[in-house]
């Protein structure tokens, strides 16, 4: 959205845009009566805040994501990684290099298969992730603060069922088994989604 209201005004057969007077309101129409509208709206106030809290630590969103698997997943491939969060190859590539120049993460051989490798955290990275976890905590506290508990749980149910969960040749996994970026995966040749 602009920072300065916008005014269309009509000069013979052209339209252009010219600042409209400060303290003039905006009229949204009905971009407030859609999802993708508010929930970008919503992703702009999330990302403001994980940024204010996190910022002097270098990490990212998605770089705590990342943080967040390998801890989980010791040994995990890079391609892996990247299936997970829904990036290219090259993405996953440019954050595994991002977490290993902050001493986070180290690539070391797979003994099993000695063309890839598997990411763990240093022990930097270990002993800074309880600092992480805390400050993305405060920044949750924060940003649903204005909810009461069950408001949260509640949109924690719909965020969840809005994603819908992944499917594997048509089988749904659990929830502790769900990938959270289904709709970025191709489904296999023949399956119906």
């Amino acid at each position: 959205m602009p920072a300065v209201p916008l005014k269309a005004t009509r000069t013979g057969s052209r339209t252009s845009l010219r600042g409209a007077p400060a303290g003039t309101a905006v009229d949204y129409g009905r971009l407030p009566q859609h999802v993708g509208y508010l929930l970008r709206l919503a992703q702009l106030r999330v990302w403001e805040d994980f940024y204010a809290r996190l910022a002097p630590t270098g990490i990212t969103p998605s770089l705590f994501s990342a943080l967040i698997l390998v801890e989980r997943n010791p040994g995990l491939q890079q391609s892996r990684l990247g299936e997970a969060l829904g990036v290219a190859r090259s993405g996953a590539m440019t954050m595994v290099d991002r977490l290993e120049r902050l001493g986070l993460v180290e690539r070391r051989t797979d003994p099993r298969d000695r063309r890839a490798y598997g990411l763990f955290l240093t022990p930097e990275g270990q002993r800074r992730m309880a600092e992480f976890t805390a400050r993305v905590a405060e920044h949750d506290r924060h940003v649903t603060g204005a909810l009461t508990p069950a408001e949260h749980q509640t949109l924690m149910q719909l965020l969840q069922k809005f994603i819908g969960p992944a499917r594997n040749g048509g089988a749904v996994h659990s929830a502790a088994e769900d990938d959270p970026l289904p709709s970025r995966h191709k489904p296999a040749a023949g399956t119906v989604r």
